[in-house]
């Protein structure tokens, strides 16, 4: 089993792995900063031995975009040099291996609003729809000119409104793109 201990290192001194997965949307960007300017940097990053950063990319890029990048920090340290292996391991389980939400509780105990100002989507929270989740069918009837048909299910009679008025707005013909791009403003009015 490893040892871990708390050392400090400067910002500017660790290196990025170089084949990160995790990355950024500019909304959680602009969470993340404000989090740090709010309440510093809380969660320690974790760092192999040779200062290659294992947890804690998107954190301590938000550091050095506020010019905090000379600053020295407390970070976990393992007492021997993971593996490549070992490193991969946790780069993903860090970030992957984590719970879930209950919404009963955020429901009744959190307000709406908070949850959004803290970094929710309104799609989390059940406020609207996820265009990301849905993709077209590319299998179903075709019609005499060859194209596909594709069935949208709503779940109210507003929402089919909303889409049908999206649509006599694309003259005549709109792409699912179009749609899918326009779909979380329209679920929002």
């Amino acid at each position: 089993m490893l040892n871990w201990k708390t050392e400090k290192r400067k910002i500017s001194d660790l290196l990025p792995t170089v084949h990160n997965p995790r990355q950024l949307t500019e909304k959680q960007v602009k969470d993340l900063k404000t989090s740090i300017e709010k309440f510093n940097l809380v969660e320690i990053p974790v760092i192999n031995l040779d200062n290659t950063i294992l947890a804690g990319h998107q954190r301590l890029k938000i550091m050095s975009m506020l010019g905090r990048g000379e600053e020295e920090i407390d970070v976990r340290v393992p007492d021997r040099q993971l593996t490549k292996e070992e490193a991969d391991e946790y780069l993903i389980r860090s970030n992957k291996n984590t719970g879930e939400w209950n919404f009963d509780e955020l429901a009744n105990s959190f307000d709406q609003k908070d949850l959004l100002d803290w970094g929710f989507e309104e799609w989390e929270l059940g406020m609207s729809f996820n265009p990301d989740e849905v993709e077209p069918s590319l299998e179903g009837p075709t019609n005499t000119d060859g194209s596909l048909s594709t069935t949208l299910v709503f779940d109210t009679m507003e929402e089919l409104k909303r889409v049908q008025e999206l649509c006599s707005e694309g003259k005549k013909r709109t792409s699912w793109n179009l749609i899918k791009e326009n779909m979380s403003s329209l679920m929002n009015d």
